[in-house]
């Protein structure tokens, strides 16, 4: 381990870089909001109208540059009497002072301006916020990093960790080192990339395209006028292919792209302290996930990804608020080899293979497969009365794929626990697994619909400062015991949960 280099106890304030950084921010703005606006105009909005607008916009986004501007020249940050200080305001004053203990997590993002001028953008979430406490726009990189080494360093220091009857701390201002667990080549990115959900990339085109025809409806230009011509063509079988085709294509190669520039030269690391997730093409994101924070691991792979021996893992922290997509922490492209090693580094052996797991009730298939032909039989029914027959096949041909997924979630629903973990799989053509420690449950209740009271079944719901997980029917005196076992268990553990 190495030394912190800087002072921080000499008040400074962000690099000079951050002032671009507010001018680039103002730029996207401006564009952002405009955008719609030329497109309604070019269509046949009025110019007049959209001219003011945008004008407004102008007005109110040069405003804010300048207060942003003034409020960075007033702005210092500092360390003192183990807390993180920062001063801003431009015509009061604002101090706030944020406890070393406090502090959850520093996150790193670098757009392509940050990487040029060698800077970050540094993120601080601390526990009880509903939002990032500090977001300094740009600071020096190896500064940035030597004041989360700092913070993280300090704070486990102050810390006392209790494992059993052992006691472990970490030495005063000593900064914690990295080790790689995985990192994706340029090859293996790829591969990551072509087994996407590319069902997905397709909602997303379909939603896009349904924003555009709403706003422009909104703005008054008649969508509906443009498309007489087409109502008039003939689309014969051999379009109908080529036009799902040429939409196959795009969602792949929406997905393709995304997940190269989200995930480009992606690396996990591993320190005393937690995990740290770097990734990003054009911005560059190094996220921590720190041990103490860590509610729950979970992974999961679709057909393709279990072909070429993929998963997602997912890092599931605790957030003070409703469950956001920042707080869970996604490392793509891994193998089982990584997942041991993580589920080891957190929970030991006893996280995969003590653990029997026990099956959900075959009701859980039997009621929504009769749901599904008890609706099916009614759309049927209609569709005979109003002869169109040849719908039938395809109806039955989804109602039939609905069922088979039905059918394949209730064999991969498993359940199962030892002494200090509860395990949860599941999954419908791919696999999902959920590891989390019984000491960090939050709250814990069981649930049963009418149906379920009949039979005598509930579901076990699990709650976590990272969400929830259900255990979906299951015998109500199996959910009762286990309600118990788990309250004891989380009443009886002395360790912090976070």
């Amino acid at each position: 381990m190495k030394k912190n280099e800087f002072d921080f106890t000499v008040p400074s304030r962000q690099s000079y870089v951050a002032i671009l950084m507010i001018l680039y921010k103002t730029f996207n703005f401006v564009f952002r909001q405009a955008l719609p606006i030329v497109v309604v105009v070019l269509l046949g909005g009025s110019e007049k109208r959209g001219g003011k607008i945008v004008f407004i916009l102008m007005g109110v986004a040069f405003v804010s540059m300048l207060y942003s501007i003034l409020n960075f020249f007033r702005s210092r940050f500092y360390v003192k009497n183990e807390e993180l200080i920062f001063e801003s305001g431009v015509f009061s004053r604002k101090k706030t002072l944020i406890p070393f203990e406090k502090i959850q997590t520093i996150n790193f993002e670098q757009n392509i301006i940050h990487r040029f001028f060698n800077v970050t953008r540094l993120k601080i979430d601390t526990a009880g916020s509903v939002k990032n406490e500090f977001e300094f726009h740009a600071i020096d990189e190896n500064k940035a990093s030597s004041l989360r080494d700092l913070l993280l360093s300090e704070k486990s220091r102050k810390s006392t960790i209790q494992e059993g009857d052992a006691f472990t701390t970490v030495p005063e201002n000593q900064i914690p080192e990295y080790t790689p667990v995985m990192s994706l080549t340029p090859f293996e990115l790829l591969k990551v990339g072509i087994t996407e959900n590319h069902l997905k990339s397709g909602g997303l085109i379909l939603i896009f395209f349904f924003w555009i025809y709403q706003n422009l409806n909104e703005a008054g230009v008649d969508v509906d006028e443009y498309s007489n011509g087409i109502d008039q063509f003939e689309f014969s079988t051999t379009l109908g292919a080529v036009l799902a085709l040429l939409f196959l294509m795009t969602a792949f190669m929406i997905s393709l792209i995304r997940t190269v520039v989200n995930y480009y030269d992606l690396r996990m690391l591993r320190s005393a302290q937690g995990f740290k997730i770097e990734s990003g093409l054009f911005t560059k994101k190094a996220v921590s996930a720190l041990d103490h924070k860590i509610q729950q691991i979970g992974w999961s792979d679709n057909l393709l990804r279990k072909l070429a021996g993929y998963k997602n893992l997912y890092l599931k922290q605790a957030s003070s608020e409703i469950v956001r997509s920042a707080q869970t922490a996604k490392i793509p492209g891994c193998t089982q080899d990584h997942i041991l090693s993580v589920v080891r580094s957190l929970y030991g052996d006893e996280g995969l293979f003590d653990i029997q797991l026990f099956a959900v009730d075959f009701r859980y298939f039997i009621r929504q497969a009769l749901i599904l032909i008890v609706m099916g039989t009614a759309a049927s029914t209609i569709i005979y009365l109003y002869a169109e027959i040849h719908l039938l096949v395809f109806l039955w041909l989804i109602i039939s794929y609905m069922i088979l997924s039905r059918y394949l979630a209730w064999r991969k629903k498993k359940y199962g626990f030892n002494e200090s973990l509860l395990r949860i799989e599941g999954g419908i053509f791919g696999d999902q697994a959920e590891i989390l420690p019984i000491y960090k449950i939050q709250a814990i209740e069981l649930s049963h619909s009418p149906y379920q009271r009949r039979h005598q079944l509930t579901d076990l719901i699990v709650h976590t400062a990272s969400g929830r997980v259900s255990i979906p029917y299951i015998p109500v005196k199996t959910g009762t015991d286990l309600l118990n076992l788990f309250l004891y268990k989380t009443e009886k553990d002395r360790r912090k949960w976070m």
